[in-house]
């Protein structure tokens, strides 16, 4: 993207440091795990088994040992319910209750009347799930959850619930009909012509989720959403975001202030932000909290230096066996209102059409290639008719011959190193109005927030690998004196995939800033990822968001 500009308005230790997770009230850590990819009669998914597992292992390393994990067949009804019901009778005063679920969700009509606004709940589906009289009993719905979770509460315990499916709504973009066929957690509406399931209630149980008392929820996407299954960098298949950031959160990512103590506010505030960059703003988490919890002061758990923690007795259930570009432009409109590692695996690359016979004596500057068919979960799709680049169901780069494909492939391995470094501490970083597509001449608005006292560097990536500095430039003051700092861009060809980049920390870096200066209008990823890997600072948030846009 060319953008014109308009206006300015590493410790040494003798011995890693071992953290374990810590009830702030006192009581034992307790969790369900479930995750289900073998759906045996709808389609069935690729990574929630896997993000289950990564779950659980984080609660296990973090010193959480009454952990239940159920995956496919493990989780049919019969088997989740009684599960549950063990937990809740474990369950003492000031547990906090950990409650994980993973795989397909649905909406069905209410079955309490005046419960949701719209009249239908959310349904979680179970393997044997299918919209038959037998199929029907393998379900379970939301209100069933909020009965368990009230069993919790009054037991004197909190919970936190994650939800890492989806019940309704369509894309936040419309997918490339060219590209490999995403995945996501929601199955295809269905009537039941006979419900054979019999509901887990009782007169006390909560009308809605905003009844209960001592309990949060983060939810993959809101009600209008889909969630799919996403890329995530280093690891091999696909996995949900939520679940991912959730996990890492658990190991200390979420502690922004380096207190060792995580509240409400900081877990919902670097969940939101890792799966927003990890889905290129596909996703937008749901985050709430019971009336009666303080989300700026409540703490969900603590991290706690020392030795092992003594086990929590609970059952186990086993686990199932550079080249100069051509000139660009800024448009801004300014309103101020640790050390990363290199991935070593290969682009995978696919082509469609007839001009295709050379792409095997590509060879990138800073990745392997690896040529696949499109069908085989390429990262990146050559249309050689049109000559657009396709990337998980966007078009990242527009008029790109064979020769020009290098600079693209080293731009998606440096994106793709730019998203785990802003996944370990990231700066909140957001695109404005929308997650849509922007076409020619639109605004788009860069949203940075809780910056203040803090140094700032913006910079961008088009889908090319050209490299543009946005911030500071000429008179900008590079240390915020407010919380927020808004930059409008204007959308100018060429046009493809953004990626904006902003680096913060208490210091000025001034070496990284120059750095970074001497590769703009320049197609240098590869370089750009060794000089953040030479400059970034202990202290440095980075947040990286992409954007698309189109002619």
């Amino acid at each position: 993207m060319a953008w014109l500009l308009l206006s300015t308005q590493a410790s040494l230790a003798a011995s890693p440091i071992v953290l374990h997770l810590q009830n702030p009230d006192g009581g034992a850590i307790r969790g369900l795990i479930i995750g289900i990819d073998a759906y045996e009669h709808v389609r069935p998914l690729k990574g929630s088994v896997a993000d289950a597992r990564d779950i659980e292992q984080s609660l296990r390393q973090m010193g959480t040992n009454d952990v239940i994990t159920l995956t496919d067949a493990q989780a049919n009804r019969s088997s989740v319910l009684q599960h549950i019901s063990d937990l809740v009778q474990r369950t003492t005063s000031n547990d906090l209750i950990i409650l994980s679920i993973a795989g397909h969700g649905a909406q069905e009509p209410e079955t309490i009347k005046g419960s949701e606004p719209d009249g239908l709940q959310d349904v979680f589906l179970l393997p044997g799930f299918a919209p038959t009289p037998e199929g029907s009993r393998q379900r379970i719905l939301g209100s069933e959850f909020n009965h368990f979770i009230r069993q919790f509460e009054l037991r004197g315990a909190k919970v936190l619930f994650v939800a890492d499916t989806c019940h309704g709504g369509g894309m936040a973009r419309d997918i490339d009909p060219r590209a490999a066929e995403m995945s996501f957690r929601q199955v295809s509406k269905y009537t039941l012509p006979v419900d054979k399931l019999v509901p887990v209630t009782n007169e006390s149980d909560p009308v809605s989720d905003l009844d209960l008392d001592r309990t949060a929820f983060l939810a993959a996407v809101d009600r209008n959403t889909k969630a799919p299954e996403v890329k995530i960098p280093g690891i091999d298949g696909l996995r949900g975001a939520l679940s991912y950031a959730v996990a890492r959160a658990f190991e200390g990512g979420a502690d922004a202030n380096h207190d060792g103590k995580v509240t409400l506010k900081e877990l919902f505030a670097n969940v939101r932000q890792v799966v927003y960059q990890l889905s290129d703003q596909r996703q937008n988490v749901v985050t709430k909290a019971s009336p009666g919890r303080s989300v700026e002061s409540d703490v969900v758990f603590q991290l706690a230096q020392g030795p092992t923690l003594a086990a929590t007795p609970g059952p186990t259930v086993p686990p199932k066996p550079m080249i100069p570009a051509p000139p660009a432009a800024l448009s801004r409109d300014l309103a101020v209102a640790p050390a990363p590692t290199e991935i070593s695996a290969p682009i995978r690359l696919a082509a469609l059409g007839s001009r295709t016979n050379n792409l095997a004596k590509l060879t990138s500057r800073n990745a392997a290639i690896e040529i696949v068919p499109p069908v085989d979960n390429p990262d990146l799709i050559w249309d050689s008719k049109s000559r657009d680049v396709i990337s998980w169901g966007d078009v990242v780069a527009y008029g790109i011959d064979e020769r020009d494909l290098v600079s693209v492939i080293d731009r998606t391995a440096a994106i793709r190193e730019l998203k785990r470094i802003a996944t370990k501490t990231p700066q909140t970083l957001r695109v404005a109005p929308d997650d849509g597509q922007y076409h020619k001449g639109r605004t788009v608005q860069i949203e940075l927030s809780d910056v203040t006292s803090r140094a700032i560097i913006l910079f961008d990536i088009s889908g090319d690998g050209t490299i543009q500095m946005l911030y500071p430039l000429g008179s900008d003051a590079p240390i915020s004196q407010t919380g927020n700092l808004r930059l409008q861009l204007k959308v100018r060809e060429p046009f493809g995939a953004e990626q904006v980049v902003a680096v913060t920390s208490t210091k000025r870096l001034p070496d990284l800033e120059q750095a970074i200066l001497q590769l703009d209008r320049r197609k240098a990823p590869g370089q750009l990822i060794k000089t953040l890997n030479t400059y970034l600072s202990p202290d440095a948030r980075v947040g990286s968001i992409g954007f698309f846009t189109a002619p």
